[in-house]
Parts: C-alpha cells; sequence; structure tokens
C-alpha cells in the first residue's frame, strides 16, 4: 500500500477498518477547532507549526529516500524548472 492520508471522525476512520488491517498507521488527532493564526510569522514559529502537524519527519521511515536532504534538492529543482522554456 502506497502512503495515504486519511481525514475524518474516528467513526468515519473506522469505517475502512477492513482496507487498512494490518497496515502500519500513523494517528494525528486533530484539535476541534485549528488555531485562529494560520500564518506563522517567523521561521521558528513555522517550524514548530510544522512539527505540531506531523509534517516535519512523514517519510523518516521511508526506505526509498536514503538521503532527504538530496531529495528534497531535486523536488525543488524540478519545481523551479516547470514552466521554463527550453534553452
Amino acid at each position: 500500500m502506497s502512503l495515504k492520508i486519511l481525514e475524518g471522525s474516528w467513526e468515519e476512520i473506522r469505517e475502512r477498518e477492513a482496507e487498512l488491517q494490518g497496515h502500519r498507521l500513523r494517528v494525528i488527532v486533530l484539535p476541534e477547532r485549528m488555531e485562529t493564526q494560520l500564518t506563522p510569522l517567523t521561521g521558528k514559529e513555522l517550524l514548530q507549526y510544522l512539527i505540531q502537524i506531523g509534517f516535519v519527519g512523514e517519510w523518516s521511515d521511508r526506505l526509498d529516500i536514503p538521503d532527504s536532504a538530496e531529495y528534497s534538492r531535486q523536488l525543488r529543482h524540478q519545481a523551479e524548472m516547470r514552466g521554463a522554456s527550453p534553452k
């Protein structure tokens, strides 16, 4: 099974029990009401927010990405090249 992100109530997730049975899961319990401050003001606040929501380290157990920094550089380069006119 490839990486899937499911969001919903516990009851909604349990409806998919047969599909998920036997697979490793990571469960993040979201607050009832998301914080009103949507835009972090500093880099430190952004990092804290990304850690809080589970974004940082999301792929830490991926065996197909041995060097995450290099992989990130490749993704950034591909994104920067999108729409660039060929030379």
